[in-house]
Formats: structure tokens, sequence, C-alpha cells
């Protein structure tokens, strides 16, 4: 059995890691959708898309990108082609599968947001820590995901280097 949180310092520990949790998505979307009409899953699909070069993933590779369910993925897809933003397209090697495609629309939206995007994860967070102790922080945050969520963001960031 593990042990209970039972100092004054983990308590508080635990209480500022549950209120950054319950306050900054919400600040983020807040944010987002008054200045890019989008929400935070939004743009982050429409990012997914837009950084493949041919600006379509499979459906089902989106939702893992994002930690999502497909139902929750499927809601904000219909949406996004609500706005004109993505279509979905039939796979045509397997058609149990589909794909987002991002629209000139889509990739003018992105394009819009992006400066947006730059300036809420300015305020949310880069702003907020000290240039000489963003390394620790990466380190810190990958920490507190599952092993697996880490692995996958390292695998992505060494993709990325």
């Amino acid at each position: 059995m593990e042990a209970a949180v039972d100092t004054e310092r983990e308590r508080l520990l635990w209480a500022r890691y549950n209120a950054l949790l319950t306050t900054v998505p919400g600040m983020i979307d807040e944010r987002m959708r008054a200045t890019t009409g989008l929400s935070r899953f939004q743009y982050m699909l429409l990012d997914t898309l837009a950084n493949n070069p041919d600006g379509q993933v499979q459906l089902a590779d989106v939702a893992r990108a994002a930690d999502s369910s497909l139902s929750r993925l499927s809601h904000a897809i219909t949406r996004l082609e609500e706005l004109g933003l993505v279509e979905r397209k039939a796979c045509e090697t397997d058609r149990r599968a589909s794909w987002a495609v991002l629209t000139p629309a889509g990739v003018k939206a992105m394009a819009n947001a992006r400066e947006a995007h730059s300036a809420v994860m300015r305020e949310v967070l880069l702003d907020r820590i000290p240039a000489g102790r963003q390394e620790e922080a990466i380190s810190l945050l990958t920490a507190l995901l599952p092993t697996d969520v880490a692995a996958a963001c390292e695998s992505i960031d060494g993709a990325n280097s």
C-alpha cells in the first residue's frame, strides 16, 4: 500500500497540481476561442493536420496523437467540417478507416490562429518559466506523464530535433 499524502508540503503540492489541471485548460480554451474561434482541442487537431505534408491524417492516428476517444474526435471533426476547415475522406485501402483532410480554409485558419496560439502559450506558460529553468520544467512535466505518453513525446521530440 502506498503512503498517504500526509505532510503539509505534499498536501500543498497536490493542491497546486490540481489547481493547475482545473484552471489552465479552461483559461487556454477561453483565450483561444476569443482570439481564433477555435478551442484548444480544435486548434491541436488542425495543427496535427497542418504538420503533415499532405494535410491529411487517418482519424484513428489523430485520436492516438490527441489521446482522445474516437467519439470525442468525431464530434470535433464534425464541428470543423461544419466550419469548412476539414473534410473527411474515405480510406481507399481500409473501408473502416477515414482521413481528416485540411481544406484551403483550414490552412488559412491555421495561419491566422498560429500567432494567437503562440501569444496564449507565452502568457500561460513560456513567459512564466525563466529561460534557465525551461529544461528543468520539461523534465519535470515529462516525469508527470504516464510512461507510454512520455515515451511517445520523447520519440516525437527526437524526430523533430
